[in-house]
């Protein structure tokens, strides 16, 4: 008759593999939530600038000249998707757009 190999059953031995397989979850979760976060937020900015990201406008909500399109916070970036339009898109007009709308009524009221 075949002599069975003994297994060495530990806690060591059991509690290694299932530690691998925990951080090898969190991983796979973490990544695939932080790829569709970075995702969710590039549509958000793409529609708040009119259908392409504008860099000047991206410029000025990192300093706050501009409001941020969509701010729901850590837990509503998670687990809300962007679901229709983003609040205040409709409203919300490219700033260099207005800009140049504020001078060529300047330059109307002039010749007036």
């Amino acid at each position: 008759m075949a002599k069975l190999k003994n297994f060495n059953v530990n806690p060591k031995t059991v509690v290694a593999p299932i530690a691998a397989l925990t951080m090898a979850c969190l991983l796979f979760v973490y990544t695939r939530t932080s790829i569709q976060a970075a995702k969710r937020n590039a549509q958000q900015h793409r529609e708040a600038d009119g259908g392409q990201i504008s860099w000047r406008n991206e410029t000025l909500r990192r300093h706050g000249v501009m409001e941020k399109p969509g701010d729901k916070g850590i837990v509503g970036e998670l687990f809300g998707g962007v679901k229709g339009e983003v609040k205040g898109s409709s409203e919300n007009v490219n700033y260099e757009e207005e800009k140049i709308r504020a001078r060529r009524a300047k330059r109307q009221e002039g010749k007036e």
